[in-house]
């Protein structure tokens, strides 16, 4: 693989894992949503339905990984993060939030000053699955009416055409993270 070089100074770059088992057909595409509203274009991979780990529930996750650029340091992301999970409802006060079911959850997994991840400290095995882009079926969800969650996605906000949201598909995540979305 070569080398990436930039034209431009780059912030840093966040790798997310994201979860929801509560409306997570829902959820998950509104804080994608806000996401690409907070963080502008947000590489998105297959979304993927897991079994609830470290916690008792009958309620089915909705998993994902997200990639995002940010020139803000983690601290601040992780606020913003944080702030994301409770506007869509979340009780992150509730010392048992960790274990409770969830309207999402979004967490740093790692980051990097290229979008290139290792996934070394990913501790659940579906998001390493994600990150090294095996075989995997994703779940069909819709984004303002545009499919999302079974191919790798980069999603932004066209600010020429009110805001609207964007989901271009492809192949491979990380990819995603590189590329720009549509030239000018």
């Amino acid at each position: 693989m070569g080398s990436l070089s930039f034209s431009r100074v780059t912030g840093m770059w966040y790798l997310c894992g994201m979860g929801s088992n509560i409306a997570p057909e829902e959820n998950l595409p509104r804080a994608v949503a806000r996401l690409s509203s907070l963080f502008g274009k947000v590489s998105l991979s297959v979304v993927i339905r897991t079994s609830p780990e470290g916690m008792v529930s009958a309620n089915p996750f909705l998993n994902a990984l997200a990639i995002f650029e940010s020139q803000e340091p983690p601290g601040r992301v992780k606020g913003r993060l944080n702030a994301l999970e409770e506007s869509l409802g979340r009780d992150r006060s509730d010392p048992l939030s960790s274990v409770r079911d969830r309207p999402i959850d979004v967490d740093i997994l790692e980051t990097a000053s290229m979008p290139r991840f290792n996934g070394a400290d990913i501790g659940e095995a579906y998001f390493r699955q994600l990150l090294r882009g095996d075989a995997v079926s994703g779940v069909a969800l819709l984004l303002d009416g545009q499919p999302l969650g079974q191919a790798p996605a980069t999603v932004y906000r066209n600010q020429g055409a009110g805001h609207e949201v964007i989901v271009l598909q492809g192949e491979n995540l990380l990819d995603h993270a590189i590329k720009s979305p549509l030239p000018g």
